[in-house]
């Protein structure tokens, strides 16, 4: 089984915190949003793998996060191509 978690929205309603950093790599309790997320899809057995979606404009900071991160299971980001939220 595969976990798809979104992350390629902007978070304008928590701008100035989110102009330069998406949203799920925020800290929360000293780590960004996402592990903890992450944490507990690596608790289910039956997932195999995790794909993160997100915008252009953020691509590079969850590449970033990825190939930092000590995850056991595989995850993939992967880029929707968005450029604006579209408001």
């Amino acid at each position: 089984m595969k976990a798809l978690i979104l992350c390629a929205g902007y978070a304008t309603r928590l701008y100035p915190l989110t102009v330069d950093k998406p949203k799920h790599l925020l800290p929360v309790a000293g780590k960004p949003m996402l592990n903890h997320l992450i944490e507990k899809l690596e608790k289910v057995k039956q997932i195999d793998a995790i794909y993160l979606v997100t915008n252009e404009k953020f691509y590079g900071m969850f590449e970033e996060w990825q190939k930092n991160s000590e995850f056991k299971k595989k995850i993939e980001v992967f880029n929707d191509k968005t450029t604006s939220d579209g408001a």
